[in-house]
């Protein structure tokens, strides 16, 4: 026959017919054959793309582990922006609270690489040192995280160390919502 190749299952199918029909079925086959072997590969089917769907947001992340409990404000927040965490803390307990950085802050990308470290600013008497919350009782500490405007997207983890009392780690989505638009 000559031109390029049968490369799709079709056109071989198509090409198959040729050889095996009679004379008379041949001629109207063999122009389908050209027909088919012309497109070669270079015909494609057409896809649809999915339409863009905005998913619904992150939400804030919360994790406890009594007597404290931790949050950020948001679940996900762009580069160049701020996430500001809460951790409270829940009496009856006794805690052992540091007066120059009460509240710590490490972040760390998926790698466990550290990309962000910061304290809440010094706090006054009472908030500090030997702190007793009675039952019913609660303080709250609060520290933020300017997230890098150069800082790539991804899921990020916030630990909160507040003292002694337990480390508490949240997820913060950096960047676009994977599936979402643009």
């Amino acid at each position: 026959m000559g031109g390029p190749p049968l490369t799709s299952l079709s056109c071989q199918r198509a090409a198959r017919a040729c050889r095996l029909r009679d004379a008379v079925t041949r001629r109207p086959l063999l122009a389908l054959c050209l027909v088919l072997t012309a497109c070669g590969a270079s015909s494609a089917v057409a896809t649809q793309t999915p339409p863009c769907r905005t998913p619904s947001a992150v939400p804030a992340p919360q994790v406890a582990m009594p007597p404290v409990s931790a949050a950020a404000d948001q679940g996900r927040v762009d580069p160049g922006a701020q996430v500001n965490f809460t951790e409270t803390v829940t009496g009856p307990t006794i805690l052992q609270v540091d007066c120059q950085q009460p509240l710590q802050l490490v972040v760390t990308d998926a790698t466990g690489l550290s990309v962000y470290s910061g304290a809440e600013a010094p706090v006054a008497a009472g908030l500090c040192g030997r702190l007793s919350v009675a039952a019913g009782a609660a303080e709250a500490y609060q520290v933020s995280w300017p997230v890098d405007p150069s800082l790539p997207g991804g899921t990020y983890q916030a630990t909160l160390m507040l003292g002694d009392a337990p480390e508490l780690t949240l997820a913060v989505a950096v960047g676009a919502i994977p599936g979402g638009c643009g």
